[in-house]
């Protein structure tokens, strides 16, 4: 029997599944992740969403604030010969160029040479990946434009000690929810901060087969798998 101190009765079932399965490295992703529950076990499932909810609210709220996403459908995107690049780095390539877009254009707009910087929680298997991509960005670009207004490379950090990092991570469970679960309510508060342009969204881009007909495909107004960003040339 596996047993990690703190999780609630139904992890340590979830635990011993994973171990029967004898896949030693799920095992120990499941039991770090575990490890982030114990300080909410004292609430019931109704007091934990509602703080989802709430913090939900907050970002929502935060009329100064931009976010940045991306929805890829791994069997439309990748996989394939002339795409070997995996969801993980096309989705980073994507987000460092519309972030650096953000930057251009919204500089020029208010007449200021914006900088901004990436913030990553420290992922051990992409951290060095994703550090020489963005190397590689500053040098020679993404393929689709030049990377003059982000600085550095990613820092990683500690999520459990960067607030802001766990604010994202809010925001990405909305977004995971709402186009795998169709669950609207948490993705609903946060939606109005993506980055527009008129009205038209272009801070989330949902890269999927043609047709689809979500409310970010519609928003964008452009068909859903014509993106500017998605080149058969372009190598990871």
């Amino acid at each position: 029997m596996v047993q990690v101190t703190g999780p609630a009765p139904g992890a340590h079932f979830t635990l011993i599944k994973i171990a029967a399965r004898r896949n030693s490295k799920a095992l120990k992703e499941a039991k770090k992740n575990h490890r982030k529950t114990e300080p909410y076990i004292h609430l019931t499932f109704a007091e934990r969403r509602q703080v989802l909810v709430d913090l939900a609210k907050i970002i929502g709220d935060w009329n100064a604030a931009r976010l940045f996403a991306e929805a890829v459908d791994k069997s439309v995107v990748c996989g394939s010969a002339n795409r070997p690049y995996t969801p993980f780095e096309f989705a980073f390539r994507e987000l460092v160029q519309r972030y650096e877009y953000f930057l251009r254009h919204r500089g020029k707009a208010i007449s200021q040479d914006l900088i901004g910087m990436l913030v990553q929680d420290n992922n051990e298997t992409m951290s060095r990946r994703l550090t020489e991509m963005m190397r590689r960005f500053h040098t020679s670009g993404t393929g689709w434009t030049e990377i003059d207004h982000i600085i550095e490379t990613a820092l990683f950090v500690d999520s459990h000690l960067t607030s802001m990092v766990q604010m994202a991570d809010v925001c990405a469970y909305a977004t995971r929810r709402f186009f795998e679960n169709k669950e609207t309510t948490l993705f609903d508060l946060i939606y109005p901060r993506f980055d527009r342009t008129n009205a038209a969204v272009v801070g989330i881009r949902h890269f999927t087969a043609h047709g689809c007909s979500c409310k970010v495909c519609h928003d964008h107004n452009l068909p859903s798998a014509s993106m500017p960003f998605i080149g058969e040339s372009t190598r990871f």
